[in-house]
């Protein structure tokens, strides 16, 4: 099968001879409504065929989720607001620590210097405003566990699973920093226009703690001067737009470089609808 194949009807079609990849891609898909219609329970129960065929991806996941509460996956945790403007709310225990460590493993040999926008273009690029390091799941790199936390966000945020960009989880070695920025797309600057035009405005970003064994590392806001640094599996969510739309000035922030240790983040962008082609 081709690995980059995600169609559903040939995913299906291999999943009825036995496939353990189809069936676990068909979850993926399922999971995330990503051509078929969303469907977590017929998700759970194709990751568990998958597991069953002897996949290993789903046999590892199904150790890691089992037995899968969805009921209490896809019920947020009540959250903590910590300002009123920019709105910004911590909601403690947010993700289970053992998946913390699952999506953290995942991550470390994939992490890549971490790229900015380019105001020109639009497109990535390095910059030394930004030192760290992440890594990027795509579809490819999709699982059932991730789709679960993305929901979870969505929820948390009052916004559609297919409004999200995909997720990175964010790596900081020590005096690594993504400096002072905003997380909004600059409607004046024409290298965002296709994005925006794409996609919508970046409504709100969401982060969760995957660890918390490092000094230092805490994420600051210059409004109030807030530094705020969560234990493992905290999220912090925060609006990068007011109630009526527009960009909200007062959302620049940055993530400050640990003193001692490393620092793993799971960074989630949130928009308002699905990209358009």
């Amino acid at each position: 099968m081709n690995p980059l194949d995600f169609d559903p009807q040939t995913l299906t079609a291999a999943a009825t001879t036995g496939d353990g990849a189809a069936m676990h891609r068909l979850a993926v898909l399922n999971a995330m409504g990503l051509g078929v219609r969303q469907d977590w329970r017929a998700a759970l129960e194709l990751l568990a065929r998958s597991a069953a065929s002897g996949f290993a991806p789903a046999r590892e996941e199904m150790q890691l989720l089992d037995p899968v509460d969805l009921a209490r996956w896809l019920t947020p945790p009540p959250p903590e607001r910590l300002s009123v403007s920019p709105a910004i709310l911590a909601i403690p225990g947010f993700v289970p620590s053992e998946v913390c460590d699952w999506l953290r493993a995942r991550a470390e040999a994939l992490t890549e210097p971490a790229l900015v926008y380019d105001r020109a273009t639009g497109e990535g690029r390095r910059e030394g405003v930004r030192t760290n390091a992440a890594a990027v799941f795509e579809l490819q790199r999709m699982s059932v566990t991730l789709a679960l936390v993305r929901e979870r966000i969505a929820r948390a945020a009052g916004l559609p699973v297919p409004g999200l960009e995909w997720t990175q989880v964010l790596h900081y070695s020590v005096g690594q920093t993504f400096d002072w920025h905003v997380d909004w797309l600059d409607p004046a600057l024409p290298g965002y226009a296709d994005d925006l035009a794409r996609r919508g405005q970046r409504i709100a970003t969401c982060l969760v703690y995957l660890n918390d064994d490092f000094e230092g590392g805490e994420t600051a806001f210059e409004a109030g001067d807030l530094r705020h640094r969560g234990r493992k599996g905290d999220a912090l969510l925060w609006a990068n737009t007011l109630p009526n739309g527009a960009i909200d000035q007062a959302t620049r922030h940055a993530g400050l470089p640990p003193t001692s240790g490393e620092k793993w983040v799971l960074s989630q962008w949130l928009r308002g609808r699905a990209p358009t082609a």
